[in-house]
């Protein structure tokens, strides 16, 4: 490995540049000026990119190579190879402002956030185990510290790679991570000069413009440099922006400047080392200059190194014309190629040019290196706000994570969010960005209003040539109405700790400074409350919060989750054994099912049977139909599932709107449907519509007689009741279209939209919906021929509803109108098996389960539920289920039934009524079927 840089250099250094110095042609000087870019990912041997790489090492004899990134042994073979066929030793630079991690290195912090732990040797360190893992593969140059000011809030480019506002304390943590790469022999750079943290653009895209005059340079930009300077720092560069105190062209930058650059830089403060632009490829430059006037102010202005230029060949052919022709000195040109080969032998690069790439291993992401990452990580996070101790979260609470994107993106499960799951099972993770639609922010708003806190990761993040900072205007108003809704928000920034103005409502303020892992691990378990949070704010948040602002939280020592509990157990295809199940009871299942078709129970059925969360048979039987529909069943077929819509749709937005605390089930009809007026209606209450005891009929044949929805409903909200309210059970569909409508009026959105949103998206369920597209017709089952309903007689119901009112109220009701399929189903029943989860999913809580599935006896010896039916012995559910268990059946054939005693899960899916409804075998093959079920 190359030496360590020292204060003093290698014997025979001078005396090596200035014989290296004679024996080099113009051309040659010249090329040591350029710095080109290229990343270490592995190319061929003929990439195009690598060749053009080659040519200029070997051809024009650049003096550096900048790298983007890389895996670690790819760039130490890279470093290697092109060493050997570099005349002059390469010195190899990156940008690692954060460490390594553009390598698979240790990742660091920000500055600012190094800052905010008040400890320089923090600095030191991440300076130390920065130079360590550069130099292993072969990089001799970060650029890096960034010795800004960040004195603008509104600056798009600096912000937290700043380590401060204040001049002192810039100074003091820079000074220590120069100590630490010097330790190490990594040279550095300070930049950019003469300062670029007062700026409101970024140079990437645009010049930018400092407005302060010598004076205010000197007590503020300036300092950090000085200090920089007498400490040692090898490299300074240049910043594309204008300082129009200073450069009496009001257009130049100071990359460009002289008045900057020589009499500023080299006459006043004194610096020898080397001055290295900023990229020149950047648009403050590139949409200003050509390339070769560019490279030619920059180089007269007392540049030395010129960095990511393209055309280099043609560039230091246009500078071979013009030394030659007296425009610029060669000695000009000599004094920077002396700077450039003495930066070199400072670490031993005259000597020894090669890596060991066998020792990568042992250098990269050490314990030491990650141990001091970590440390950093946990020590900047800074509480700025906790009204009512929201933070950090209490046990138990109901949680809903809601990431709020700067930029378009899909759903992401962050490092944050991963980490917060060890502790935390938040009950919805929901993602919004500037295109989010609105019915996404409904959804959220919905999850939000469910929970009892909302935790908001803001990521908004600077970045190049990205121009702006926060979060865009357009999403103000989505923020807003999350915190509007009056649930206790915990808003975490994930970078820019100035984005508070835009969450000031919020009840917590977190600033984590960046969302590099283990920044957003360290998060995420001091929110959980974990580990402490104790950092203090290096900036001034304008008219919210003062430099060295910051709260103090004890850690409240919370453990991570059991990991068998963090995610919910899912459905998984198992052997009969594994799920505790009886092959050769499963056999006797299998000739039960195909026996049915042959007894015509049913033209096919789809059966699964699932125990403790494995599958131990899902099987298709027969046929979807007779006649143009014979062909066999296949095992995804969908099927009208008829009254398991009351369950699987109905019911669960009832439990998720009881959750909410909009939905109350003693609460009378009449409060959330006025119009449901008549004698004794005014007793009804919810909890009678979901056991089937309100008093009104099983149903009407409203089909016939009206040909509207609304005529339909106005109908049932008129209709006097049959019976006594509470004095006995009557199975009504009534009651169901009701319960709809008062879902509807609750979530304020049709029926189908809530129960996709909130429903069968949360769970995956994909092939559960009301009125199924026409595309997924030859994987739907028929049902009956219907010579009776006008608008739809002589044909098969055939991917329309089969209940006839239900198709009059267009297709969605709260009676009947879902398709479904039997693996949908079963991921149904297994997450209320879980308690409200299914996987990453959490949909609802294990006491609303509980409740909803219990028998009421609001009917004394009623077997049912709030929208569930409960096993008696006399049902479907045969005679050897538990009576825990608890289940429905749906008119055309299906049925579900799960045993919670036993983990037992049975989904039956079938189209008795194909051809007609007058095929009733299904009503003793029920509970046959189950009872087979439960002795394997």
């Amino acid at each position: 490995m190359p030496a360590k840089s020292a204060d003093v250099r290698p014997p025979g250094s001078k005396k090596w540049v200035e014989q290296t110095l004679r024996r080099m042609s113009l051309r040659e000087k010249l090329g040591q000026l350029f710095f080109y870019y290229l990343d270490t990912d592995f190319k061929p041997e003929g990439d195009p990119e690598l060749q053009a790489i080659v040519r200029l090492v070997t051809q024009h004899q650049v003096g550096g190579l900048h790298l983007w990134r890389g895996e670690p042994y790819a760039t130490a073979h890279l470093t290697n190879r092109l060493q050997a066929l570099s005349k002059l030793p390469l010195l190899f630079t990156a940008d690692l402002e954060n460490g390594m991690a553009r390598f698979r290195g240790t990742e660091f912090p920000t500055n600012m956030a190094i800052a905010a732990t008040g400890n320089v040797d923090m600095a030191y360190e991440v300076g130390r185990h920065t130079a360590i893992e550069a130099r292993a593969l072969g990089i001799g140059l970060t650029f890096a510290p960034v010795v800004d000011i960040n004195s603008n809030p509104e600056n798009p480019i600096i912000n937290v790679r700043a380590f401060g506002e204040e001049p002192e304390t810039v100074a003091r943590f820079a000074e220590a991570f120069l100590r630490g790469c010097r330790q190490e022999g990594l040279l550095t750079t300070a930049k950019h000069f003469p300062g670029h943290g007062d700026t409101r653009q970024d140079s990437h895209i645009e010049l930018a413009l400092i407005e302060a005059d010598s004076a205010r340079l000197e007590q503020l930009e300036l300092v950090p440099f000085r200090r920089a300077i007498a400490a040692g720092v090898d490299f300074i560069m240049t910043a594309h922006v204008n300082v129009r105190g200073l450069n009496l062209n009001p257009y130049t930058p100071a990359t460009l400047s002289s008045e900057i650059l020589t009499k500023l830089l080299r006459e006043r403060l004194q610096f020898d080392g080397v001055i290295i632009t900023d990229a020149m490829h950047m648009w403050a430059i590139t949409r200003s200059y050509t390339g070769a006037y560019a490279t030619a102010a920059a180089l007269n202005a007392g540049v030395d190194v010129i960095l990511a230029q393209e055309n280099i060949p043609e560039l230091i052919a246009d500078l071979e014309r013009r030394v030659r022709a007296g425009e610029i000195a060669e000695a000009r040109i000599e004094q920077s190629v002396r700077r450039i080969l003495l930066a070199k032998t400072k670490i031993g690069l005259h000597q020894q040019r090669r890596v060991e790439p066998a020792a990568v291993a042992g250098l990269l992401q050490r314990p030491e290196a990650l141990q001091a990452a970590e440390q950093a990580a946990a020590h900047s996070l800074t509480l700025l706000r906790n009204e009512g101790g929201v933070l950090p979260l209490a046990a138990g609470m109901r949680v809903v994570v809601v990431n709020l994107w700067d930029e378009p993106r899909g759903f992401n499960r962050t490092p944050f969010l991963r980490e917060l799951e060890r502790f935390v099972q938040p009950a919805a993770v929901v993602s919004l960005h500037p295109n989010s639609t609105a019915r996404e922010v409904e959804r959220a708003r919905a999850a939000v209003r469910a929970a009892q806190i909302q935790v908001l990761p803001v990521y908004a993040a600077i970045g190049s040539w990205k121009g702006h900072i926060g979060l865009p205007q357009v999403m103000q108003p989505m923020v807003d109405s999350l915190l509007a809704t009056g649930v206790p928000a915990a808003v975490i920034s994930m970078g820019n700790p100035y984005v508070y103005s835009q969450v000031q409502h919020a009840a917590a303020y977190l600033v984590a400074y960046d969302d590099e892992n283990r920044m957003s691990q360290a998060a995420a378990r001091a929110v959980a409350g974990a580990t402490a949070i104790a950092g203090r704010l290096p900036i001034t948040i304008p008219g919210f919060f003062a430099r060295g602002a910051g709260l103090t939280l004890a850690a409240r020592g919370t453990k991570p989750l059991d990991e068998s509990a963090a995610l919910a157990p899912t459905l998984r295809m198992a052997f009969p054994e594994e799920a505790g199940m009886s092959k050769a009871g499963l056999d006797s299942v299998r000739a039960l099912m195909q026996q049915a078709v042959r007894d015509s129970v049913f033209p096919g059925a789809v059966l699964l049977v699932a125990r403790r969360g494995k599958i131990a048979l899902h099987e298709a039987f027969g046929t979807l139909g007779y006649g143009a529909f014979y062909r066999p069943a296949p095992l995804h077929a969908i099927y009208d599932i008829a009254s398991l819509t009351k369950v699987v749709g109905l019911t669960t937005a009832c439990m998720l709107l009881y959750e909410r605390g909009r939905l109350k089930l003693d609460e009378k009809v009449q409060t959330y449907l006025p119009e449901f007026t008549g004698k004794d209606k005014d007793k009804v209450t919810v909890r009678h519509l979901l056991t089937h005891c309100s008093g009104l009929v099983a149903f009407r044949l409203y089909y016939r007689d009206y040909r509207t929805p609304d005529a339909i409903v106005n109908t049932i909200l008129r209709e006097e009741l049959e019976y006594p309210t509470g004095s006995k059970t009557v199975y009504s569909d009534l009651g169901a279209i009701l319960l709809g409508k008062i879902v509807e009026r609750l979530a304020g959105k049709p029926l189908d939209a809530f129960c996709r949103e909130e429903i069968f998206a949360p769970l995956n369920m994909t092939d559960t919906f009301y009125n199924p597209p026409a595309a997924l017709l030859p994987r739907i089952a028929p049902t009956e021929f219907d010579t009776w309903t006008e608008g739809r007689k002589g044909d098969f119901a055939h991917g329309i509803v089969h209940d006839e009112n239900a198709w009059r109220l267009g297709g969605v009701s709260g009676h009947a109108g879902l398709f479904s399929s039997s693996r949908d189903l079963g991921v149904f029943l297994q997450m209320l098996l879980n308690g409200g989860s299914f996987g990453e999913a959490k949909l609802l809580q294990p006491e609303t389960i509980a409740l909803f599935t219990s028998r009421q006896e609001v009917v004394p010896g009623s077997s049912r539920a709030l929208g569930w039916d409960t096993a008696d012995g006399e049902n479907s559910a045969g005679t050897l289920m538990s009576r825990k268990a608890y289940g429905h059946t749906g008119f055309t054939g299906t049925s579900l039934w799960t045993d919670p005693e036993r983990g037992l899960i049975v989904v039956l899916l079938s189209n008795r009524v194909h051809p007609t409804r007058e095929n009733r075998r299904i009503l003793p093959f029920r509970a046959k079927l189950h009872d087979a079920v439960v002795r394997a």
